[in-house]
């Protein structure tokens, strides 16, 4: 069924869809058709429900979510282009108050990069209160996504959106715990947003462009501190650019299997003299760094690796003191996933008396 909605000033459809269309992708989703508390809708156990026909690229998107406050991630998909590449926003029932109580975070190639894109331009605190009904909307434009929980006035979160844009399917999802949905409807116009695209105001010594390789299996370096001619001919390069924030998220750039997890990311820096260069770095969620084929730090920030409270979040937590060689300099950052995350990121104290190639 179609309803008008009022964007802009304009009265605009907005497609309703019942959870017992056929229209419904159902074979990732275990759930069940149900009543609950006056609203017609699912009981979504586990899995992904998603509109495989709608080409959604600008619009908006609502529902209706009722949660208990268990552990667990139920949420939104959009501009879906498989079941491992879309734009996501969830809650977190269980960090009900806290900063992290929700999240976005665009998934590259089955990798979530929740490690990566946290902080205030990516959640937001907020008090859930369980057993109840609260409506989401999320209005997409290009690059931007204003995301309503409840206040549909001001927006719970205002984010970048850092998948390019192309249109996708839709849906919703859940990962541990039961929840409650009902009442899904979208529209495809452009709805209006609240804000403009940030500003990058990274440091000016900040590492935007990098050589990166191809995934390489395990096994294929980790006995190596000295690196071999043979290893290094294996290796297959391409340019790509940091995000605004000034993280690579290797995600994009490969999908990672069993065995197969490990992507090196890759400086030339040519130096006007010998000198100590201070480079402060992050990463997720293993490395290795090489300077002239050289091994010089080993660090491993997975989830829980610390303390069961440890999430292995990324930033600039790590510095090096590089010994730089008159001339050119190769600094290889040999980056492994485990989960939630697969990126890093560099940032010189001063571009004095070196450049990058």
């Amino acid at each position: 069924m179609t309803t008008l909605i009022v964007m802009n000033g304009l009265a605009q459809q907005a497609i309703t869809v019942p959870f017992s269309s056929s229209a419904w992708n159902t074979e990732n989703a275990e759930f069940m058709q149900t009543t609950f508390q006056g609203k017609k809708g699912i009981l979504l156990n586990r899995g992904v429900l998603y509109l495989e026909e709608v080409e959604f690229l600008n619009g908006v998107i609502e529902v209706d979510i009722n949660f208990s406050d268990r552990r667990n991630f139920p949420g939104v998909r959009f501009r879906m282009e498989d079941l491992q590449n879309f734009e996501n926003f969830y809650i977190r029932p269980h960090q009900s108050g806290n900063p992290d109580a929700n999240q976005y975070n665009p998934v590259f190639n089955g990798t979530a990069g929740w490690q990566l894109y946290h902080g205030k331009n990516w959640s937001t605190p907020i008090a859930y209160t369980f057993g109840q009904w609260h409506h989401i909307k999320i209005v997409v434009s290009g690059n931007v996504a204003d995301i309503y929980f409840d206040d549909m006035v001001k927006p719970l979160l205002s984010v970048d959106l850092l998948r390019d844009p192309a249109s996708g399917s839709i849906g919703i999802s859940t990962a541990i715990a039961p929840v409650f949905f009902a009442n899904f409807k979208y529209t495809l116009e452009n709805g209006e947003i609240s804000y403009d695209k940030r500003k990058s105001n990274i440091s000016p010594s900040t590492v935007t462009t990098w050589e990166v390789s191809q995934v390489l299996s395990d096994s294929s370096w980790l006995d190596q501190y000295t690196l071999n001619k043979n290893f290094k001919k294996s290796l297959n390069w391409q340019t790509h650019q940091s995000e605004f924030t000034g993280l690579i998220n290797l995600a994009r750039y490969g999908k990672r299997s069993p065995g197969r997890n490990t992507i090196i990311a890759k400086l030339e820096i040519d130096s006007r003299q010998q000198q100590l260069k201070k480079l402060d770095f992050g990463f997720s969620d293993r490395v290795r760094v090489y300077l002239n084929d050289q091994a010089i730090y080993e660090g491993e920030d997975r989830f829980r690796s610390r303390d069961y409270r440890f999430l292995g979040t990324m930033g600039f937590f790590d510095t090096l003191i590089l010994p730089l060689n008159k001339g050119k300099n190769e600094l290889l950052f040999v980056v492994t996933e485990n989960f939630g995350g697969w990126a890093v990121q560099a940032k010189f104290d001063t571009m004095e008396d070196i450049s990058l190639k």
